[in-house]
């Protein structure tokens, strides 16, 4: 996939829901729509290379399922369905009925959902959190970034299980200061999801169905979890924005089908072997967005301030993987 291909794609792709958009809110909808896709792109760019280094080792079938499967339980699932269960299981309304109240009384629909929003950050703050912890605490790590932190995390994941101590520290605190068991109890999911899909992942490895590698369907799962774990803040975020499910759907979409690109450009360009921190700074990120997810349960961060911290972590890790190439070169 070259550039000009994949500017091509964003182009025709950003026309269509403009063209949708305007239908349903004129101007305003298409302004709406594009700061959502904007809001989307920012907020998960280090889920884009993230993804892209778990893509690596998946054969050419998975790729192209990411982008299609993928794609469809990324808008219909995460952008549309999930809200509307999370709506319907904390307000104790039907799921039709929620539908309808989502077109009918989009404001009243925002409200529920912003009332379930400390469950969804507990949820995805600490699966993000494991995603973070799980690559920061590896004791088979070679190549460090940040070395003074990142190899005595490595130094101390040898003398045992500092990966859950360091999980359940953090839930045992949140847990006290909030006295909420809902918040608890949600926490605890995103940590046993997490645990969850990586035994499945190991499982999987060692089978081999249907000429398709297993191994590829586990990878997939993981990928859609660490996508739709990544997208829960700009899902509630997006309210903020507009009160338009179908423009905050389409908004939401054309972001995380950009994204999906980017991540198959950087498997097929070859762009990560020459960037290695990349992946350093894709997981800083990672984690620094599950801790900040963490944080708003007690204080609101705003949105430019959670895209800039994971930015600033992406742009570090691609200047310091640049100055690494070129003494290697000169060498």
């Amino acid at each position: 996939m070259t550039i000009r291909k994949l500017l091509a794609e964003f182009s025709v792709v950003f026309i269509i829901s403009w063209i949708i958009e305007f239908f349903y809110m004129g101007i305003k909808g298409i302004f709406e729509g594009t700061t959502l896709s904007l809001l989307e792109i920012s907020l998960s760019f280090d889920n884009a290379v993230m993804n892209a280094v778990i893509l690596t080792g998946m054969s050419q079938i998975w790729r192209r399922r990411f982008l299609t499967w993928g794609m469809v339980i990324a808008v219909f699932g995460m952008r549309f369905l999930f809200p509307v269960l999370i709506v319907a299981l904390t307000a104790g309304i039907g799921v039709v009925k929620v539908v309808e109240l989502a077109f009918s009384n989009p404001e009243e629909y925002g409200h529920y959902l912003e009332l379930a929003e400390p469950l969804i950050l507990s949820f995805g703050g600490s699966f993000l959190l494991m995603v973070f912890i799980n690559w920061l605490f590896d004791a088979g790590k070679e190549l460090y970034w940040i070395r003074f932190l990142e190899e005595k995390a490595a130094k101390l994941a040898k003398l045992g299980e500092i990966k859950l101590i360091v999980a359940l520290t953090v839930v045992l605190v949140i847990g006290f200061l909030k006295k909420n068991p809902g918040i608890l109890l949600a926490m605890i999911l995103g940590i046993l999801l997490f645990e969850l899909v990586h035994f499945i992942k190991r499982s999987m490895e060692y089978f081999e169905k249907d000429g398709i590698s297993a191994r590829g369907l586990g990878g997939f799962i993981y990928l859609e979890l660490l996508d739709a774990s990544c997208s829960l803040d700009g899902t509630v975020g997006a309210f903020a924005i507009s009160q338009n499910l179908i423009v905050i759907t389409l908004g939401l979409s054309v972001g995380a089908f950009i994204l999906r690109s980017l991540t198959v450009y950087f498997v097929e360009s070859g762009k990560l072997q020459q960037l290695p921190y990349l992946e350093h700074g894709a997981h800083w990120g990672i984690g620094g967005l599950g801790i900040m997810m963490l944080i708003q349960l007690f204080h609101h961060i705003p949105e430019p301030v959670i895209s800039t911290v994971a930015l600033v972590f992406i742009l570090s890790s691609l200047y310091s993987s640049i100055k690494r190439t070129e003494s290697l070169l000169k060498e």
